[in-house]
Order: structure tokens, then sequence, then C-alpha cells
């Protein structure tokens, strides 16, 4: 793992949990996604359960991925943008 992914996983799992926690309208899809996801399970027959996990975690898993490469990317921008302004010097 290279020193950009270390950042973005310590970033990722740690400042940006608690922002989500934090902020209201996250607070509010969040309800509203355990609300469907109640919804769904109550109304599908019990050996579809298993297939609605499955395609949920492969969901989250794209969401975080996307996640990961934003931040990424964002670091990467300002540090080319700190290096256009020579606050940081060129390797």
């Amino acid at each position: 793992m290279g020193m950009l992914d270390e950042i973005a996983d310590c970033v990722i799992s740690g400042r940006l949990q608690e922002v989500f926690l934090a902020d209201p309208e996250y607070q509010e899809l969040s309800r509203k996604q355990e609300k469907a996801s109640d919804e769904c399970y109550g109304r599908v027959p019990e050996e579809y359960h298993e297939m609605i996990e499955e395609l949920t975690d492969c969901q989250n898993e794209c969401a975080g991925r996307l996640i990961e490469m934003a931040y990424q990317q964002g670091m990467i921008d300002s540090a080319n943008l700190l290096r256009e302004l020579k606050i940081l010097k060129a390797d």
C-alpha cells in the first residue's frame, strides 16, 4: 500500500466517518435506507434475503471504493495545486 493509500484509508475510516455521523442529511438518508431495507425484507420471501444482502454488500463496496478514489484524487489535485503555487517542492 502506497503512502497515498494509507493517508486516504486513515481519513476515510477516521475523520470522514465522524463527518458522516454528524451530518443531518446523511442521517436522514441512513434512516430512509434502513426503512426501505426493512420493507424490502418484510415483503420478500426469506429465500431471497441472502441474495438481497449480497447485492447490498456489492453496492456498498462500490460506493466505498468511489469515496476512496475521490479522496485520493482530491489529495493528488491538492498536491499539484501546491506545486503550481510553489508552496510544495516537486520531487
